[in-house]
């Protein structure tokens, strides 16, 4: 439903700085999905299932920059809902970025730790890709991005419209065990 007048004002007031903030890089590789199964990059079926169809792959990492993290850091000091508000607005914001980058007969985006598509592909992901060059976005040794409002992700591409493996909680292996 639509947000009660306090928590629209919230966000509006958060949504300022945190825009001013925001400084979004993308980089993408397309590449034919055979090589990127050799290069290690798609272990699991699910990534497989996603890409069904789809003789190229879009590997692609999308960040807001670190000054994002920063202003949701800032609001959220004697503010705690002004916190929660920046991070989730700036979840959104990483979201819109994402398929921004995005153009062609795509399947929807698939990031790893989707179902069985292991978390720990990310610095691989990162490496293909060369994110901490090109756009500033760094993965830790627990395989977390930073800064924390960056996406990667593959998406197929066809020359049909296809689409793709649903993902999320519900389509999850883990979803029992979550």
């Amino acid at each position: 439903g639509e947000p009660d007048a306090a928590t629209l004002a919230l966000l509006q007031k958060c949504a300022v700085p945190l825009l001013a903030a925001a400084t979004p890089r993308a980089v993408w590789l397309l590449a034919d999905a055979p090589a990127l199964t050799d290069a290690g990059l798609l272990p699991g079926e699910d990534v497989h299932k996603h890409l069904k169809g789809c003789g190229q792959a879009i590997l692609l990492a999308v960040t807001l920059g670190p000054g994002v993290d920063a202003q949701i850091r800032r609001a959220g000091v004697g503010d705690i809902a002004a916190g929660v508000a920046s991070d989730a607005l700036g979840s959104a914001l990483a979201e819109q970025a994402a398929e921004a980058a995005e153009g062609k007969y795509l399947t929807g985006r698939f990031s790893p730790g989707y179902g069985d598509w292991d978390i720990a592909v990310q610095p691989l992901v990162a490496a293909a890709l060369d994110t901490a060059r090109k756009v500033g976005l760094c993965v830790t040794d627990t395989n977390l991005m930073t800064p924390r409002k960056s996406v990667t992700a593959i998406l197929g591409v066809s020359d049909h419209p296809v689409r793709g493996h649903l993902a999320g909680c519900g389509h999850c292996v883990l979803r029992t065990r979550c």
